[in-house]
C-alpha cells in the first residue's frame, strides 16, 4: 500500500468530484411512475396482475435506472406478496425482513402509500408540511437502505466480510440510520461485544429503540448523534468506527470546526490498533450506471483522512458505484505543505493541491434554522431587538458597535451587515435616511422590513436570535438553536435570504461596487442574472445597461423571485425581465445575452447537479452566449485556516476552472478583494467540447452516461 503524502487528485473530465442530494423530478422517470401506480392498485384492490405488471416493468428499468434506490426494494414486496404462504411466512419470520415490512405495511400499509404518492408526486407536500416532509425522507432512507433485496446491489455479504469482525469487537455504526448494518454487525460479534448505533434523525432512533425491544437484543445501544461530535459517552473506546453513505455529507456540509471536532472523537474513541471504515459511493465513469444519489471521489476522502493522521490501509470494490475504505490511526502531520505545492497541469491531467484538512467544496444552506450565533451574536441581537422595542436609541447604537466588530470574524456575508443598516438608517437625521433610500432597490427593502413600525425587522430578529427562549430574569442565551415556536419556517428562511443578499450594506464585505466595474458593462448590454434571488445583481446591472440594455432575471425559486417582481412593478423598471428556469434549462433565447452572470450558484451547479443535468445547464448557457460573450462566476472561497470564511458554501476557484475548461471555456481574468471571494470571467472557445449526447428521454439519458466522458483529455491552460 502506497503511504505517500496524498497531496493532488488529478481532475480528468468535467465530471463533479462530489455530489450532494437527491435528484427529485429528474429520477422519477415514467417506468418508475407507473411501477408506483402499479403497487398502489393492487393495495387499493388486491390486483394481483398489478404485481406482475410491476415486476415485469421493474425488470425491463431496474437495469438502466436508479441503481441503489427504491426500484430492488419495491420489487422485493411484489414478489413477497405473490408468493406462496409458506414462502412468505419463512421470509416474514426473519428478523430484519419482518422489521423491514411491519413498518411499511401498518396501519394499512399506510407508509407505504404515503411513500409512493408523495416519493412520485401522485400528491404534492406543501412547504410548510414539515412534519410530512421529516416522514418522507425517512420512508425514503428506510426503504433504501433496509431493503431485504439490498444485497442485489451493494453485495453487502463480501463487504462485511472484508471487515474482519471478531468475536467481543466493540463497534460504532456511525449515522446508522435503522440499523441495516448495525444488527448484522451485532450478529457477528456475539453477546461479548457491543454495537453503537449512532444516528441524529429521531425517527430512525425510534425504530432502533423497538427493533430491539421486540427482539430482545442486547448488545446494541442506540445512541444519539451530534453534529460537533459523534455521541458516545466519554471514556467509550471501541476497535472500529463505521461510517457508511455518510461522509459525504461530513465532508460537503460540515464546517471546519464542526469537521475537526467530528473527527477529534473518533479519534479519541478508536483503541490502539482500532480501524475506522468508510464505506461510500463513486462516480461510474464508464458505461457502467452511476449510482443513483450522492457520490464522493475517494481521494478527497483519502487526502482529508490524511491531514487528521489516518492513513489508508486498504480499500476494495465489489461493485462500479460503492468502494470501502480502511484507515488505520497515526499521527497528525504538521499542516503546513511544500511552498511549490500548488495546482498545476502535468501529464495530460490537472492536478488539484490539497493544503489542508479544508474541503474543496462546501455546501452550506444560509438561512435555514439550524445556522445557529455565537453567544456573543445572541447578545448583540438581543441588544438590538431590544433597542427596536423600546426606541432606544443607545440600545441601537450599542448593537451597531457589537455587530461592526463582529462581522469580519464571525459572519461574512450572512445578515450582521443588513442588520447594522437598519441600526443606522434608525440613528440617522432625516437627510441621510433619505440618501440611504435613494432608489428602488434601497427604498423596497427598507419599506420590506421597516413598515408599520419595524414589525418584519422585529419578528426576525425575536424568531432569528432565538430570544423567545431567553430567560427574562438573567437574560441566559441558549447556543443551541431548535427553533420550537409557531412562526413558520418558510417564511423566516425567505425573509433571511432577502435580508442577505438585498442588503445596501454587502459593499461592506463584498467590495459589490468595484466587481461590478470590472465587468465594464455598457449601455445597451443584455446580462442574464443566473439564479437571482431578490434581485440584487438585477437591479444595478439594470442601471448600467440603461434602457436600450435588457437583464434577463432567472431564477428556479419562484418565491425569490417574488421580491423583485414586487420591486419592478412598483417602481416601472422597464429593463429586468424576470423569468422562472429549470435546473437543466436557463432558459434563455439563443445567442441573445454578451454577458452571463452567477453569483453564489455556481457551487451548488457543481455539488448538487446530477452530471446529465448539469451537462444540459451548461449547454443552455453556451447556446445563449453571442459570439465573443463571457460567462462570468462569483462565488465563495475556501481560504485558508486562520482566515475567517464566507458564512455558508464555498468552492474552490480550480474547481470551477478545470470543470469549465472541459465545457469549452476559457479563463480570461480573475479578480479578487477579499479572501472569501472571488470572480472568474470566462470566454467560450470550443461550442462542442462537453457536448452532451442527445436524449431522447430520461431513460436513455440515465444508460448514455457513461458516453459523456471524455477518453481524451486535450491540453489544458495553466492552472498555476
Amino acid at each position: 500500500m502506497d503511504k505517500q503524502t496524498p497531496l493532488s487528485i488529478p481532475i480528468l473530465s468535467k465530471d463533479s468530484l462530489v455530489h450532494l442530494g437527491s435528484l427529485d423530478s429528474f429520477d422519477i422517470t415514467s417506468g418508475g411512475k407507473k411501477a408506483g401506480r402499479l403497487i398502489l392498485r393492487y393495495l387499493k384492490t388486491g390486483n394481483r396482475m398489478a404485481l406482475r405488471h410491476a415486476i415485469s416493468v421493474y425488470n425491463r428499468i431496474i437495469p438502466t435506472e436508479n441503481f441503489g434506490g427504491e426500484y430492488t426494494a419495491l420489487q422485493w414486496l411484489c414478489k413477497l406478496w405473490l408468493a406462496p404462504e409458506n414462502a412468505r411466512e419463512e421470509l416474514l419470520s426473519i428478523p430484519n425482513v419482518a422489521g423491514f415490512y411491519d413498518l411499511l405495511h401498518r396501519d394499512g400499509d399506510d407508509n407505504l402509500r404515503f411513500y409512493i404518492n408523495y416519493k412520485y408526486h401522485f400528491r404534492n407536500l406543501s412547504k410548510d408540511q414539515v412534519a410530512e416532509k421529516a416522514r418522507l425522507r425517512f420512508l425514503e432512507d428506510f426503504i433504501l437502505f433496509c431493503n431485504p433485496d439490498r444485497e442485489r446491489w451493494e453485495k453487502t455479504r463480501a463487504n462485511i466480510e472484508k471487515l474482519n469482525l471478531k468475536q467481543g469487537d466493540h463497534v460504532v455504526d456511525l449515522g446508522s440510520g435503522s440499523g441495516y448494518y448495525t444488527f448484522k454487525f451485532a450478529d457477528i460479534i456475539g453477546e461479548q461485544g457491543k454495537v453503537y448505533a449512532v444516528e441524529t434523525n429521531p425517527l430512525h432512533l425510534d425504530y432502533l429503540r423497538d427493533y430491539i425491544a421486540k427482539n430482545s437484543i442486547r448488545n446494541v445501544e442506540p445512541v444519539v448523534g451530534a453534529f460537533d461530535g459523534i455521541g458516545l459517552a466519554p471514556g467509550t473506546m471501541v476497535n472500529c468506527i463505521f461510517m457508511c453513505s455518510l461522509y459525504h455529507n461530513v465532508y460537503s456540509a460540515f464546517s471546519d470546526y464542526e469537521r475537526d471536532q467530528f473527527v477529534e472523537n473518533i479519534r479519541n474513541a478508536l483503541l490502539p490498533g482500532g480501524k475506522l471504515i468508510i464505506v461510500d459511493n463513486d462516480l461510474v465513469e464508464g458505461k457502467e450506471l452511476p449510482y443513483h444519489g450522492p457520490y464522493i471521489n475517494k481521494k478527497l476522502i483519502v487526502s482529508q483522512m490524511w491531514y487528521y493522521g489516518f492513513n489508508l490501509l486498504d480499500t476494495y470494490q465489489f461493485t462500479p458505484q460503492r468502494y470501502v475504505l480502511v484507515f488505520e490511526m497515526g499521527d497528525v502531520p504538521a499542516q503546513s505543505v511544500p511552498e511549490d505545492h500548488r495546482t498545476r497541469q502535468s501529464d495530460g491531467a490537472y492536478w488539484l493541491a490539497i493544503r489542508s484538512a479544508s474541503s474543496v467544496v462546501r455546501y452550506r444552506i444560509i438561512g435555514t434554522l439550524t445556522s445557529g450565533y455565537s453567544i456573543r451574536g445572541k447578545r448583540v441581537g438581543k441588544v438590538m431587538y431590544d433597542g427596536f422595542m423600546n426606541s432606544d436609541p443607545a440600545a441601537i447604537a450599542q448593537a451597531l458597535e457589537a455587530f461592526s466588530a463582529l462581522w469580519p470574524t464571525e459572519r461574512i456575508g450572512d445578515d450582521y451587515t443588513a442588520l447594522m443598516w437598519f441600526c443606522q438608517y434608525e440613528l440617522a437625521d432625516e437627510a441621510t435616511r433619505a440618501a440611504m433610500r435613494s432608489g428602488a432597490l434601497a427604498d423596497s427593502y427598507f419599506h420590506f422590513f421597516g413598515d408599520q413600525g419595524y414589525e418584519r425587522l422585529k419578528q426576525y430578529l425575536l424568531v432569528k436570535f432565538d430570544l423567545e427562549r431567553t430567560e427574562p430574569e438573567h437574560g441566559s442565551l441558549s447556543l443551541s438553536y431548535d427553533y420550537q415556536g409557531d412562526f413558520p419556517i418558510r417564511t423566516l428562511n425567505e425573509w433571511n435570504e432577502y435580508l442577505i443578499f438585498n442588503n445596501p450594506n454587502r459593499v461592506l464585505w463584498e467590495k459589490t461596487t468595484e466587481m461590478i466595474d470590472e465587468l465594464g458593462l455598457r449601455e445597451g448590454d443584455r446580462i442574464a442574472d443566473i439564479g437571482c434571488g431578490g434581485g440584487y445583481f438585477s437591479y444595478e446591472f439594470s442601471k448600467r445597461v440603461k434602457e436600450k440594455g435588457l437583464v434577463y432575471a432567472t431564477e428556479i425559486n419562484k418565491d425569490a423571485l417574488q421580491y423583485l417582481e414586487s420591486m419592478i412593478r412598483d417602481y416601472a423598471i422597464g429593463n429586468i425581465k424576470p423569468m422562472v428556469t429549470r435546473m437543466n434549462e436557463a432558459g434563455l433565447p439563443a445567442a441573445s445575452v454578451d454577458v452571463i452572470f452567477m453569483c453564489s450558484m455556481y457551487h451548488a451547479v457543481y455539488i448538487t447537479d446530477i452530471e446529465f443535468v448539469k451537462d444540459q445547464f451548461i449547454e443552455t448557457l453556451k447556446k445563449a452566449l453571442k459570439p465573443g460573450g463571457r460567462l462570468v462566476i462569483v462565488d465563495n472561497d475556501i481560504p485558508e485556516k486562520g482566515t475567517p470564511a464566507y458564512y455558508g458554501p464555498g468552492i474552490n476557484p480550480e474547481l470551477i476552472i478545470t470543470q469549465l475548461y472541459y465545457y469549452g471555456f476559457e479563463l480570461e481574468k480573475r479578480w479578487s478583494r477579499i479572501p472569501q471571494r472571488f470572480m472568474l470571467v470566462f470566454r467560450l472557445v470550443d461550442r462542442e467540447r462537453g457536448k452532451p449526447t442527445p436524449k431522447s428521454s430520461l431513460k436513455s439519458g440515465f444508460r448514455k452516461l457513461g458516453q459523456l466522458f471524455q477518453k481524451r483529455q486535450p491540453k489544458g491552460p495553466d492552472m498555476a
